[in-house]
């Protein structure tokens, strides 16, 4: 049983039925709007996730799904694709933050 999905597989929780696109789009909005990182929705049959990438260096970027947390009474989180948990999706804000420190370790510092 995989403690990430709830022993559902990848089929069942990437299903149409749960595939929770509005907040893909809110995430990668709001991605966007800092202008450090730059993110878009991605969909294909097997389900829809967030592409970040850091212009900055021109090669890092990663996957982030949308899907219930299975240990919170199926509260919608956002993680990574290796299945760490990024945040609920209910704090927008926090999430953006937390990627942004993973995708950007070295923040330029202004005067």
């Amino acid at each position: 049983m995989s403690l990430v999905t709830g022993g559902r597989s990848g089929e069942e929780v990437d299903g149409p039925e749960e595939r929770p696109y509005e907040f893909l789009e809110q995430l990668a909005t709001e991605l966007n709007a800092g202008q450090l990182l730059r993110a878009r929705v991605e969909r294909t049959a097997g389900g829809a996730w967030v592409r970040v990438s850091n212009p900055k260096t021109g090669w890092f970027s990663e996957r982030v799904k949308c899907y219930p947390d299975q240990l919170a009474g199926d509260v919608l989180c956002y993680w990574w694709e290796w299945g760490s948990k990024i945040g609920r999706v209910d704090d927008l804000r926090g999430c953006v933050a937390v990627i942004a420190r993973v995708l950007d370790p070295e923040p330029e510092v202004g005067p």
